[in-house]
């Protein structure tokens, strides 16, 4: 009739009765089944065994690593605009929110506190998102530099570079020897820990170091265009004598060393010779077609597979991070934007995760308490400090900057950062030091990235006069005329 329900049973009332039961032989047969003992917990299993063990499920897991996720996140964010506030980059207060996450902090003072932020089913999970963020952020790095920069003064630079690096590289090498016994790892031969250590005092730090010539009103002038070439040009020269001790250290012998070497630099070169114009050409005739996901996935499989590649010939994953951010096609403006959002986004969650699993690894507290470890770290500092200043401030001298310039080009040179903790999560992962070197170390990179503010600050504001730096035409820097700086 109209007006009334149609039922979807013809005969719903037989139906309900059907229904029950079976809902009630269903329960009697189960009832059966456990009067015989056949749903006892040792039933089907050995007599005596006991249950196994309950384990978080997997959606318990995840919702416990979003969790650590966000804390850490949150922490990071927090910290990194209180290191505004006070005149540092915020990558300074991010590396501290990993430190306060880790047994340095949180760890000994609330321990309650840090199983319950990151508990211990989570830890693996971080530790992966941690090594995917660290590839991606190498691939930011490799974006971010273009032998497009270095302009027509390629040889002097090359040259300032070269110093730049040279000098603490050889006193951080001359520093590690009587070091070896209290900071190496437990089977590294002595040659490559000691060139472990000098080629980490060499590191500077370019995403850093560009951020804080940005913060410091130094963009554009002789000083700050100088200090990000050679910072630039230096790290790649860092980035290869670290291929070189990942080969020895991962081999197991000379001719399996030569091989990594020879392995890298065919990959390398295959990269920027082969793979780079062919991903130019597809990217101009295929680009603007696909889709964003697409192109996202290949960004990212890219990324990942270069970084496997890389890890598998017997260096690390992070230069083929680097390697992928070098041949990546950038003057395809979807690709280009694909590469920022991916760079963004790794900024924001991956970045902090991977300072969160730094500040697990390090306990400053246990560092300090052992007077020789902590005597090795103040000559580490004293080391990386003066070595920055020797091999950089002749360089800016004989350049022509005057002498609070040249000065300023060297605090900007011991800007270590992120790279210098990049470099030494590696070395600690393949046990070239151990963990009373990577905290030391770390508490190292910390102090020389604070202090190139403040000191900038005290050498006055003539290092922003474009009187006494001979500020370059806007723009000068991306087509390379920054490169006057040393003529």
């Amino acid at each position: 009739m109209p007006g009334t329900e149609r039922s979807f049973l013809p005969t719903p009332g037989r139906s309900v009765v059907v229904a029950a039961g079976l809902v009630a032989g269903s329960v009697a047969l189960l009832g059966l089944a456990y009067a015989a003992g056949w749903l006892t917990p040792e039933a089907g299993g050995p007599a005596g065994s006991a249950p196994p063990a309950a384990g978080p499920s997997p959606a318990q897991v995840m919702w416990r690593l979003l969790l650590a996720i966000a804390v850490v996140c949150a922490l990071a964010t927090l910290c990194g605009r209180l290191a505004r506030l006070i005149g540092q980059p915020p990558v300074v207060g991010e590396i501290v929110a990993g430190l306060v996450l880790g047994p340095s902090v949180i760890g000994s003072l609330a321990p309650w506190l840090f199983d319950a932020v990151l508990p211990a089913e989570v830890l693996p999970n971080l530790g992966l998102l941690a090594q995917a963020g660290l590839a991606v952020f190498m691939f930011t790095v490799g974006a971010d530099f273009g032998q497009d920069r270095i302009g027509r003064d390629r040889g002097a630079i090359a040259a300032a570079s070269l110093a730049i690096m040279a000098v603490p590289f050889a006193l951080g090498v001359i520093a590690a020897l009587p070091l070896y016994p209290a900071l190496a790892g437990p089977s590294v031969d002595r040659l490559p820990f000691v060139i472990f250590i000098g080629t980490a005092l060499s590191i500077t730090a370019f995403p850093v170091l560009a951020r804080i010539v940005q913060d410091c009103g130094l963009q554009g002038t002789r000083l700050g265009s100088l200090a990000m070439l050679c910072a630039a040009a230096a790290d790649v020269l860092a980035w290869c004598a670290l291929a070189i001790v990942m080969a020895m250290i991962r081999s197991a012998g000379p001719g399996e060393a030569l091989l990594s070497l020879a392995l890298t630099i065919l990959v390398g070169g295959g990269c920027l010779l082969i793979l780079k114009p062919l991903l130019r050409r597809l990217a101009d005739r295929y680009a603007a077609s696909l889709p964003t996901p697409i192109l996202v996935l290949l960004v990212l499989g890219l990324i990942l597979g270069l970084a496997a590649a890389t890890d598998r010939i017997g260096v690390h994953a992070i230069f083929g991070g680097f390697l992928a951010g070098l041949v990546l096609p950038k003057v395809s403006m979807p690709v280009a934007q694909v590469a920022e959002h991916i760079g963004g986004l790794n900024r924001a969650l991956l970045v902090p995760v991977f300072f969160a699993s730094i500040g697990l690894q390090t306990d400053v507290v246990a560092a300090v308490s052992q007077p020789q470890v902590l005597a090795a770290g103040g000559l580490l500092l004293a080391v990386a400090i003066i070595g920055k200043f020797c091999g950089a401030v002749p360089v800016a001298k004989a350049g022509g900057l005057p002498a609070r310039s040249a000065a300023g080009l060297g605090v900007l040179m011991n800007a270590r950062g992120i790279t210098e903790i990049v470099v030494l999560s590696a070395g600690l992962g393949v046990g070239i030091i151990n963990h009373s070197a990577f905290t030391v170390m770390v508490v190292m990179a910390l102090v020389t990235t604070m202090m190139a503010a403040p000191l900038l600050r005290l050498l006055g504001p003539s290092l922003r006069d474009p009187s006494a730096t001979d500020r370059l035409p806007t723009g000068a820097y991306a087509n390379g005329d920054a490169t006057r700086a040393i003529s």
